[in-house]
């Protein structure tokens, strides 16, 4: 399973995606968007400027929500 977080420094909600992730021991590759191509690449998959966006194997999340996460991560 391959998962990406697209990330801000500040972004509160990207900070508790992240603890979550960790929490339940799932490896995840974080691209922080203050990147012009992390930005890019988020914009093409999403069609959002908002973080986080998270990707789960191509399944694409915009913010956290952890009922959503558990349901694609059958958790």
């Amino acid at each position: 399973m391959k998962i990406t977080i697209y990330t801000t420094a500040g972004c509160v909600y990207c900070k508790m995606a992240k603890e979550f992730f960790k929490r339940n021991k799932i490896s995840y590759e974080e691209k922080d968007i203050s990147d012009d191509n992390a930005r890019r690449e988020m914009i093409e998959k999403s069609n959002q400027l908002g973080v986080p966006v998270i990707d789960i194997d191509g399944q694409i999340i915009a913010g956290f929500d952890e009922d959503v996460v558990k349901k694609l991560l059958k958790l």
